[in-house]
């Protein structure tokens, strides 16, 4: 499995400033690009292999972190952060070569609340950061994903669909922005048009991620751009 996998980076941008806060390490099978990092953890969950798929992707993006990505934002399931090994392993794996976000998705339930809030807690104190990812859309409350703390929440795609013209959906935004006021940053995820930017901007959002903002691409294809190098064809 592990010679087929890779990471490809999409940058995640400060509005107000313009600059680019990190970029998310998004996995790719090398025989198909276009197979979503969804899929590819959907595979990895029917085969019984998860766990080895998360620690492993933890793994090959240290190893590729560079100080001109900035923050590395990198998924992972909280059925991994729940392995009773898993601090353990952390700490005999991963050497925290730049700042690192994990970013905790709601596509799966949690199974111990009280264990994963221990677990985010241990590694707050390793000096990691954590991101809440898809928020709204999955299986538990959202007092829960509070009681852990994150630093960033992600919004995800649904909210962005129609939200020029949806002043639910609007009105949703601003509710997340005043309960995370002062403890997390939102980061609207999936922006496409320049419509979507100029409302989330007017909203107070502070970072976005999407395709009009920068495409997944290959990590030398993104250090040749930082360096003000053109793209290869």
């Amino acid at each position: 499995m592990s010679r087929h996998i890779i990471h490809w980076y999409q940058p995640i941008i400060q509005l107000d400033a313009g600059s680019i806060l990190g970029y998310e390490a998004l996995l790719r099978n090398v025989l198909n690009i276009y197979v979503s990092p969804q899929n590819l953890f959907k595979y990895a969950k029917k085969a019984g292999i998860s766990l080895k798929l998360d620690t492993y992707s933890l793994q090959l993006a240290m190893k590729n972190a560079n100080s001109m990505l900035n923050t590395l934002f990198v998924n992972v399931l909280p059925s991994t952060l729940l392995n009773k090994n898993f601090i353990r392993w952390w700490d005999n794996h991963i050497n925290l070569s730049a700042p690192i976000v994990l970013e905790l998705s709601e596509i799966e339930p949690v199974a111990n609340w009280s264990d994963l809030k221990y677990t985010v807690s241990e590694l707050h104190r390793r000096g990691v950061k954590i991101a809440i990812d898809d928020m709204g859309t999955g299986y538990s409350s959202l007092r829960h994903w509070c009681d852990l703390n994150p630093d960033f929440v992600k919004l995800d795609g649904y909210y962005i669909n129609d939200l020029t013209k949806d002043n639910r959906k609007q009105r949703v935004i601003k509710s997340l922005l005043n309960l995370f006021e002062n403890t997390a940053d939102l980061i609207a995820e999936k922006i496409e048009t320049q419509d979507e930017l100029h409302v989330i901007r007017d909203l107070g959002v502070k970072y976005a991620q999407g395709y009009i903002l920068g495409k997944p691409a290959p990590l030398q294809y993104i250090i040749k751009n930082l360096k003000g190098d053109d793209f290869e064809k």
